[in-house]
């Protein structure tokens, strides 16, 4: 039986993407309309920060909730606390008490503490570790005061096994303390910076850890960029992400391709048109194999309509609606595309796993990438942890 997680009122089927969206983004980053039902977005990651900017700060005193106003019902919505804009700087300038109230008021469902993450080269990661503590035992203390439906997700640190066994600790005694149980759920935090800075061996490496360690736990992994990564992140424990990629990528002219690089459609990036043309097509071909192999479809980003991309003029139509020859007047459609094959990876990937088809379906993927080796290591790492008794 496919395994479950509890969240909120639902029961997820993991993997699962949360989609991160930030205020605002519906229009001003040209974004024409919500996209989440036609790319089959499942969750949805919005952060508490973009609430403490005057712009927004009124909105969510006066009754704003995601579920109706950005059109995502009844479905899993998950607030951060916007602690990654933080990263780079030595104090944390926004206050737990306000990060969970504009949770509260948002009506998510989970909402992650304020926890202060760091760069891999950190000299202040335990004074970090320890504000993140002393902030996730003033919120679960503040939490339980409150009635609401809500649950706040706690942040695990920690770059080596022994950092990552001692935070973990500190979060079980608070965790018991003020809710009366252990960890069920947790955050892993400062792992983006290191598959950003191309360790991924490392960070999924961290990820195995956390898993061994919870091995029944609710798992989530922030900010965890390619498709092609997000595979390796499930692969090596997490159940659940979240990306902003898929906006973010789109507005800098990449489209994302299962099992593949994204692709940067950008004209200038080209000596003559020809040139253009020549990469228009080779991204319509990737297309159409993927339509012959997997029948992988698109669709009209606008309309919603489904678009089979089965022959070269049409695959090519397609292509061309994702480029710009103006401004961004495409980014809509590309953000789109993006998201559609983030949560097309991960479905494929639920897919193979009840199919017993998983190490194929990854080998497939990764293969001549420079996730390959990551991959044989976490087969290596599963291989030996199963023979010694750890999940």
């Amino acid at each position: 039986m496919p395994r479950t997680i509890r969240f909120g009122p639902y029961q997820l089927q993991p993997p699962l993407l949360f989609a991160g969206y930030r205020m605002g983004d519906v229009p001003t980053a040209g974004l024409r309309h919500f996209p989440w039902d036609a790319t089959e977005t499942e969750a949805l990651l919005i952060n508490a920060y973009d609430f403490t900017k005057p712009k927004y700060s009124a909105v969510i005193q006066n009754g704003w909730v995601p579920a109706r106003d950005l059109k995502f019902v009844d479905k899993p919505i998950l607030i951060d606390s916007g602690a990654y804009y933080f990263l780079r700087n030595q104090n944390v300038s926004v206050d737990p008490a306000e990060i969970l109230q504009i949770e509260l008021r948002s009506k998510a469902h989970v909402g992650v503490v304020l926890d202060h993450p760091f760069l891999p080269e950190a000299r202040d990661k335990s004074r970090r570790i320890a504000r993140t503590l002393k902030n996730t035992a003033a919120m679960f203390k503040a939490a339980c005061k409150s009635n609401a439906p809500f649950e706040l997700m706690p942040v695990l640190h920690g770059h080596t096994r022994k950092a990552l066994e001692q935070c973990l600790r500190r979060l079980q005694r608070l965790s018991r303390t003020y809710r009366g149980e252990g960890i069920t759920r947790v955050g892993i935090g400062s792992v983006a910076p290191l598959a950003q800075r191309g360790d991924a061996r490392r960070a999924t490496e961290i990820i195995a850890t956390v898993r061994e360690l919870l091995p029944d736990a609710h798992i989530h992994c922030f900010s965890m960029g390619s498709p092609l990564l997000m595979l390796l992140a499930v692969y090596a424990g997490a159940d659940t992400m979240d990306s902003q990629t898929w906006i973010v990528s789109a507005a800098f002219k990449y489209a994302q391709v299962p099992g593949s690089y994204a692709v940067r459609l950008a004209r200038r990036d080209y000596a003559t048109y020809s040139a253009f043309r020549a990469a228009i097509r080779r991204f319509a071909r990737k297309l159409r194999d993927l339509h012959d192999t997997e029948q992988f479809y698109v669709k009209d980003w606008i309309s919603g309509r489904r678009i089979d991309p089965d022959s070269e003029s049409v695959a090519e139509d397609y292509a061309h609606g994702l480029t710009d020859l103006k401004s961004n007047e495409n980014l809509h459609n590309r953000a789109c595309h993006n998201l559609w094959v983030y949560n097309y990876e991960l479905a494929r990937y639920r897919s193979a796993t009840k199919a017993d088809t998983l190490k194929s379906f990854l080998e497939e993927r990764v293969s001549r990438t420079r996730y390959e080796r990551t991959f044989k290591w976490l087969q290596d790492r599963r291989t030996y942890s199963a023979s010694s008794g750890r999940r």
